[in-house]
């Protein structure tokens, strides 16, 4: 299992993929998964649950949940991946929480409108797409509090510790106080799990928030670092440039201009 980094944090970030006979092993990521096919079958795990996919189902995959896909035989998929920040409402309303079961049925509507999607689209289409679809999954959906073996616990402890303290000291000492365990263990265990250091995955985390913020916020550059839990402007700066390969700046002129 790996954590798969090659999506990038911007706030609008989607990207649809089409295929035939598809297989990906065990990942991870930050964003949310949907996956469709148009032909054929598909084994899709998440978590520890797998799923047949066929032709007129979805699946929906959350935020940092374990899942592989695999095609022993003739498929054709549609596969988008998105930004938790384009169903931000439906995002934070879930906190906390995961679906019993990840499959759904998929109106014809939302076939076609799927089957169309195209990484060319009006952002606002593109949202008002993804509303939809959240919205159908959780019109069929059952909810409950996160339960997980004492591995994906600890796991999730640490993506929890993050998203609640990213804004201040996200020090890796002060996680292994929190969830009780030795510095060592956990700076390895998070590495072996993750595919990435501890505090590289916390920069990741926090370049998203500022992302959001200067997307979403009239709050000057400086606030925006202050907030997002950097200790100077020229730390997020750096850290910023090299993930989103502009300055918070261009970034929001880019934003601003779109």
């Amino acid at each position: 299992m790996f954590y798969e980094m090659r999506h990038p944090v911007d706030v609008d970030y989607f990207t649809v993929e089409r295929g035939e006979n598809f297989s990906f092993p065990s990942h991870i990521h930050y964003h949310f998964e949907i996956i469709m096919l148009t032909e054929g079958e598909m084994t899709v795990s998440v978590g520890n649950k797998e799923y047949c996919l066929t032709p007129g189902k979805g699946i929906l995959v959350f935020p940092n949940q374990i899942h592989s896909l695999v095609s022993a035989g003739n498929s054709r998929h549609v596969l988008c991946v998105f930004t938790p920040k384009l169903v931000n409402y439906f995002f934070k309303s879930k906190h906390r929480t995961l679906p019993q079961n990840n499959i759904f049925d998929l109106p014809s509507y939302c076939v076609e409108m799927l089957t169309a999607l195209n990484e060319t689209d009006n952002i606002s289409k593109v949202k008002g797409l993804l509303y939809i679809l959240c919205g159908v999954f959780d019109e069929q959906a059952v909810y409950e509090d996160v339960k997980r073996d004492e591995e994906s616990r600890l796991l999730h402890k640490i993506f929890e510790f993050i998203d609640n303290h990213f804004q201040d000291d996200c020090s890796l000492e002060n996680l292994a106080d929190e969830v009780s365990y030795s510095y060592a263990y956990v700076s390895k265990y998070f590495k072996q799990t993750v595919g990435m250091s501890y505090n590289s995955y916390v920069n990741y985390y926090r370049i998203s928030e500022v992302c959001y913020r200067l997307d979403n916020t009239e709050n000057s550059i400086l606030e925006i670092s202050d907030e997002c839990g950097f200790r100077s402007l020229r730390s997020m700066n750096r850290n910023f440039k090299k993930q989103m390969n502009c300055t918070p700046a261009e970034y929001r002129k880019r934003s601003e201009k779109n």
